[in-house]
């Protein structure tokens, strides 16, 4: 099955410049602009390059990863595939001798899990996004089948039968500016890497988020993540939206084109921007009169985010 920008499966590839499709492992398969791979990579050679500055070689880190410390300085206080409490961390440290070797551990672990969480997050991107246009596809989003309200035109449908579709739109642009955040952090950690290990140094970039970006050498770079573009502006907008107002509508829909009493067409609205700006009028800022659909613009904006994304890691791994 293939689901098309549309909202109308198809057995065979459209002609549409866009589809998604599931291969046998029901991993999302994009007809274009997939870049997760190309940033899985450029991920692994920041890893290298840290492991580099603090322990001299990545074969150093590799001999230190073969010692029974690996589980406590990788997962502990990270992950749930070790069970500690703070106390038990603590008195662990407490214990080991080579504080200098440890602490370059624990560091390096702290900075990868920066990079971990940002992998993560473009996994879940391309999850989301495959998702998506799943639901909007495989859904006809009516209360009864095969009824409409009307025999020709639009009619959409709220309530309880969009939740799972707004849900994941809503996600998808809280997970897109969370990797604004973490590639902030990112940037600000490895030009502020710490060197200095006779204490267990804290993240300089903990407090660090993406409106602190002038704080980096690549504040506002081209083509990055840091450049203000319409549409990394678009996706700000609408996360603050979602965060503090619940919704990009007042009432979440999807519209269905209906000919002859049959579905040719599904989309979600977005309010009317401006060069990236919502347009406003004092207290009102949803206007919809420029017809732009969500599931018409999203994979080239997915496509422009990860361009921008694997340039930014690209920059990232030069500093």
């Amino acid at each position: 099955m293939f689901y098309n920008i549309n909202g109308i499966p198809s057995e065979s590839p459209s002609e549409e410049k866009f589809f998604i499709t599931e291969n046998i492992i029901k991993d999302f398969i994009f007809k274009e602009g997939d870049l997760t791979l190309e940033i899985e990579n450029i991920c692994i050679r920041l890893r290298n390059k840290i492991a580099i500055s603090i322990f001299g070689k990545v074969e150093n880190l590799h001999f230190l990863n073969s010692c029974p410390i690996f589980p406590f300085v990788a997962y502990a206080g990270i992950d749930a595939e070790i069970r500690i409490s703070k106390l038990e961390f603590e008195k662990t440290y407490s214990e080991i001798e080579d504080k200098k070797t440890l602490n370059k551990l624990l560091y390096y672990y702290d900075v990868e899990n920066l990079i971990s969480s940002i992998q993560n997050s473009v996994l879940e991107t391309k999850y989301l996004v495959g998702n998506f246009y799943k639901l909007l596809n495989e859904n006809n989003f009516l209360v009864a089948e095969n009824y409409t309200t009307v025999d020709n035109g639009i009619q959409y449908a709220s309530g309880p039968i969009v939740v799972n579709i707004t849900s994941i739109v809503n996600y998808l642009f809280i997970n897109l500016y969370s990797q604004l955040d973490f590639v902030t952090k990112l940037a600000y950690e490895i030009e502020n890497l710490n060197l200095d290990f006779e204490k267990y140094p804290k993240l300089k970039s903990k407090d660090i988020l993406y409106g602190d970006q002038k704080k980096i050498k690549l504040a506002y770079h081209p083509n990055s993540l840091f450049e203000f573009s319409n549409d990394i502006k678009i996706i700000m907008y609408l996360r603050n939206e979602i965060v503090h107002n619940a919704s990009i509508d007042s009432i979440p829909k999807v519209y269905q084109v209906i000919k002859d009493k049959k579905v040719i067409e599904k989309f979600i609205l977005l309010p009317d921007f401006e060069n990236g700006i919502i347009k406003v009028f004092k207290n009102r800022r949803r206007f919809f009169n420029d017809d732009v659909k969500l599931n018409e613009i999203l994979p080239a904006m997915i496509t422009d985010f990860w361009m921008r994304l694997k340039l930014t890691l690209e920059n990232i791994e030069f500093l």
